[in-house]
């Protein structure tokens, strides 16, 4: 309908686009101030959190430099307070009393993350329930009692449940607290006879009956046969029935040919069974099908992990699967004989033990770094037995040795990758260097890097025969994560548009019905004034003014961004018809 040369269903179109449009206008504005806000909060987060940081790091300075310390303990009395220096940090005891306080001394160096005062017990900066500090006794292997209660107090720390970064943010800025990220483990013995700590074993107790380790009771285990597998190891021990790992009663018989063996400075430590060939490490026990094992690399400074072999294959243990896994077919021929801890031979032929490391370059806005493939531990032909001639123990075969292969000399490393030597053999090709292992008694292992950076030692490379290898996963945690939270924050944006653009489809319908109602009552009267009312009683002035009011309203309604007031202009229009209504009635 038009009204005064302007169509009225096109003046409320351009409305309701120019509403749509304004209200995408916000809601981004809205976000755009989210996120500033978000920003700003990081931002003032992490300017508040280096400051905590370094204005702590700033009192431990102090308590370590002007801080008076209980003679060899862990403690350091500051300010009329007491610290516990440990972990590579220093903590507060909040409930200590100064006046009474004192460390717990008994001669033993255990006893140094131990104090006392009139109120408690601590270890560390934890408090010791149910013991009482003025009866405190030490029962030796780290147990104590008050003659009432018995405990098991370590004096090795461990890592607390729950140090994620996340979490660790949460204490240090919100709560305004420094979580703790490790502390000393402690063990309340449910027992009603006197412990005592059993001679010889670190962690072991027992009550003249029932053995505990480290607190926890090790079942069926008998005292008065009990023994250590290595005097320096305090988790491996047997007795007459059993073979024990911590509490846990390992699948293996019971003997007196227990080892512990690893590589010279390696993560692992296998408990080996020398009578039946058995191989475990911690509770895992190795495929029995496959025994006797025979084990290489014991001692080698060279590899990373010992490599196991049996008639059935050469195997190895996989961290990442945390399983026994095959290498390979057995190469060997007749009986494997250890030269050095990296070489060794059979009835055949000389080898030597290497391991190495496999990386690719990933490519990232700051440039190239290594990512992590795989690492192997190789087995490398030196050829047949027959060829070679032992020429030399250097420092007694603790270094080294030289051998001969032809008209060429060699040098066989035992020093290994933590002295800087890379390589098992390498080729002597300098006659002075020679001459000099040959003639000189003492050689250390200055004089084999020298030769090494110099080239008068150069690195020999065998064949490789069998690899034991272990595939590394790339991790993209961090792509990951970035991927999440683009993909949460735009979802969300793209949410609340929807919803918003939903709330104004739905005004937009209501508008469009009101637009109806009015173009069907201007229809009306339209039909009204051309057919039933004779022209001679038309007021043309009053269909005047109705035009001059809409003039009025319409350039307001052009340039409104405000749909509410449309709605309260769309009933004025609607007041102003019903009054010509009215006036046409009286008429």
């Amino acid at each position: 309908m038009k009204i005064n040369g302007e169509d009225l269903s096109n003046i409320k179109k351009n409305v309701n686009q120019i509403g749509y449009y304004n209200s995408l206008t916000k809601i981004f504005k809205k976000i755009f101030i989210i996120i500033i806000t978000i920003f700003i909060v990081f931002i003032l987060s992490e300017v508040f959190f280096i400051y905590k940081i370094k204005s702590d790091y700033n009192l431990n300075q102090n308590i370590l430099n002007n801080g008076q310390k209980y003679e060899k303990s862990i403690y350091i009395k500051y300010e009329g307070k007491i610290y516990c220096n440990s972990f590579g940090d220093i903590y507060q005891l909040k409930d200590a009393d100064i006046d009474s306080f004192k460390t717990f001394d008994t001669g033993d160096y255990r006893d140094n993350y131990i104090a006392t005062d009139k109120n408690n017990v601590y270890l560390g900066n934890n408090i010791i329930p149910d013991l009482n500090p003025n009866k405190l006794k030490s029962l030796g292997s780290n147990y104590y009692s008050d003659g009432v209660n018995y405990y098991f107090l370590s004096d090795v720390y461990i890592k607390n449940e729950d140090t994620s970064a996340g979490s660790l943010i949460k204490e240090y800025i919100i709560k305004n607290k420094k979580k703790q990220l490790y502390s000393y483990p402690f063990k309340k013995i449910e027992t009603t006879k006197a412990l005592k700590g059993i001679e010889d074993f670190r962690y072991l107790a027992s009550d003249g009956e029932k053995v505990y380790y480290k607190g926890d009771l090790i079942k069926n285990a008998d005292l008065y046969t009990l023994k250590a597998v290595d005097k320096y190891n305090d988790d491996y021990f047997y007795d007459k029935n059993n073979v024990y790992y911590k509490t846990k009663a390992l699948n293996l018989s019971s003997n007196d040919n227990l080892n512990l063996v690893s590589v010279e400075q390696g993560e692992r430590t296998y408990l080996y069974d020398g009578l039946n060939g058995n191989v475990s490490l911690e509770e895992y026990i190795f495929d029995k099908k496959y025994i006797p094992y025979q084990i290489l690399g014991i001692g080698s400074a060279h590899v990373k992990d010992l490599l196991f072999v049996s008639k059935d294959g050469i195997f190895f243990y996989n961290p990442e699967t945390k399983e026994q896994e095959r290498a390979g077919d057995n190469i060997f021929k007749g009986k494997v004989e250890n030269i050095l801890s990296s070489v060794i031979s059979d009835d055949k032929n000389f080898y030597y033990l290497h391991s190495y490391d496999i990386y690719r370059k990933k490519r990232t806005k700051h440039g190239y770094i290594d990512i992590l493939v795989s690492k192997n531990i190789g087995i490398f032909s030196l050829g047949e037995k027959k060829d070679w001639e032992k020429i030399k123990d250097i420092d007694s075969g603790t270094t080294g040795e030289v051998w001969k292969k032809g008209n060429k000399y060699y040098y066989f490393d035992d020093l290994g990758v933590y002295q800087l030597i890379d390589d098992v053999v390498y080729e002597i090709v300098d006659y002075a260097s020679l001459k000099y292992l040959l003639e000189t008694s003492n050689i250390n292992d200055d004089t084999i890097r020298k030769f090494v950076r110099d080239k008068k030692l150069v690195a020999f490379k065998g064949e490789e025969l069998t690899t034991a290898s272990i595939k590394y996963k790339e991790s993209h945690i961090a792509e990951i994560f970035l991927a999440v939270f683009l993909t949460t924050f735009f979802g969300i944006s793209i949410f609340m548009i929807s919803l918003k653009w939903k709330a104004q489809k739905k005004d937009r319908e209501k508008l469009e019905e009101e637009r109806k109602k009015i173009e069907k009552q201007m229809e009306f009267w339209d039909n009204y004034y051309n057919e039933k009312i004779p022209t001679s009683y038309k007021s043309y002035d009053d269909e005047e003014e109705i035009k001059k009011e809409i003039d009025k309203i319409k350039p307001i309604v052009k340039n409104s961004d405000d749909i509410e007031g449309l709605k309260k202009r769309e009933k004025k229009i609607n007041s102003i018809i019903k009054n010509f209504n009215v006036d046409e009635e009286e008429k």
